[in-house]
């Protein structure tokens, strides 16, 4: 009984046995792969130096010359 009982087992146990090629950690450096940065990375592109003068120039005179604020119907008409 206990020689049929440990067949029985083995033989259930063969199903979760994988056949297939492994992999060789192909999975595992793929992943690792993806996350290096590549050797030229991308410049980005910002702003220019006369939009960025410009840009501050606006904010400077935002304060000197403020524009006034529109009338909004939700808050307080008067």
């Amino acid at each position: 009984m206990k020689r049929i009982s440990t067949l029985l087992l083995f033989a259930a146990l063969s199903g979760c046995a994988f056949y297939g090629p492994l992999g060789h950690g192909t999975q595992v450096r793929a992943i690792m792969a993806s996350q290096i940065v590549a050797p030229q990375p991308h410049a980005d592109t910002g702003s220019d130096g006369v939009a960025a003068v410009a840009a501050q120039a606006n904010y400077q005179r935002s304060y000197v010359t403020p524009t006034p604020q529109a009338d909004s119907p939700t808050f307080g008409n008067k």
